[in-house]
């Protein structure tokens, strides 16, 4: 036996889903779990700073639950607003705890619950926790910090003038041109020095090596040479020179004789003196010394 399933009973099984994803999935959207049990209280605030449904209800910063519901009196609109908590189930409030609305300096207020001293006797589920509005840090803001805006507010003024006044002085136009001019100057320091660095220096310490290179060699070749016997060569020409000298000034010898003798030096000054005479007389008078005859004599 076939069983067929029509295309209404279909849609209909397919619209009942489609409702029911909806129904959870906006019930999640809003924070609200109805698969786990809840209990609901209720609070009264002479005013309730912004606080909206869905806010969180938490104890020492533990979000324990939501707001599910706001009720305001259109009728009576001098009467306290209702707020409608939902919490979790296993949640036990002690008698002698209270519901304060605190206000965020930024986000939504949010309502936390201030648990009294353990007790046995707890609040049931639709019962009114006592409440009160705590402004924290809004009051503190108030009470502190806004006579002290109040007082600076006059002083910005003041200062927002004199800024007005500076910007508009052509000095500090004049300065910032400069510093301007001064940047650029500086970035093109800069590039030279870059080259500088980039080309010369590199020159410069492969030379400095070369240099450096070449001190070696010759101190190398300077370690090879016989200082000591190069001395001791030196030092034994320098008495041979000595004793020389010492010839000559004691008058040994041929030169030693010329230079100490002085007769010797007048006999010798006197013989140049009568060499360049006779020189003299051969030049002036050569028939004296030279006879020649070109074609002989007569009779031979």
């Amino acid at each position: 036996m076939n069983f067929k399933i029509s295309k209404e009973l279909q849609i209909g099984i397919w619209v009942i889903v489609t409702l029911a994803v909806t129904f959870f999935g906006v019930n999640y959207l809003k924070g609200k779990n109805i698969f786990n049990p809840t209990n609901y209280y209720y609070l009264k605030f002479s005013h309730i700073n912004g606080l909206v449904e869905t806010n969180d209800v938490t104890v020492k910063g533990y979000k324990v639950g939501l707001v599910q519901r706001i009720i305001y009196d259109y009728d009576n609109p001098n009467a306290d607003v209702v707020v409608m908590l939902q919490v979790d189930d296993d949640l036990k409030i002690p008698v002698g705890s209270k519901a304060a609305l605190v206000s965020a300096l930024i986000g939504s207020p949010s309502i936390e619950l201030r648990m009294g001293p353990s007790s046995s006797e707890i609040y049931q589920r639709g019962d009114t926790i006592p409440s009160y509005v705590d402004d924290g840090i809004m009051n503190s803001i108030t009470e502190e910090v806004m006579p002290r805006i109040q007082t600076i507010i006059p002083q910005l003024d003041s200062l927002i003038i004199s800024l007005h006044a500076i910007a508009e002085n052509k000095t500090i136009e004049n300065s910032l041109e400069n510093l301007n001019t001064i940047t650029k100057n500086l970035s093109k320091a800069s590039v030279g020095i870059n080259r500088i660095v980039d080309k010369d220096v590199p020159q410069l310490c492969n030379n400095f090596n070369n240099v450096m290179g070449n001190l070696n060699k010759v101190s190398s070749n300077l370690s090879g040479v016989d200082f000591r016997g190069t001395v001791n060569n030196l030092n034994k020409t320098l008495v041979g020179v000595q004793g020389i000298t010492d010839k000559l000034n004691n008058g040994s010898g041929s030169l030693g004789l010329l230079l100490t003798n002085k007769d010797l030096y007048n006999n010798l000054n006197t013989t140049i003196n009568s060499a360049n005479e006779l020189v003299v007389d051969i030049r002036e008078h050569p028939k004296r010394y030279i006879n020649v005859s070109v074609f002989g004599r007569k009779g031979e």
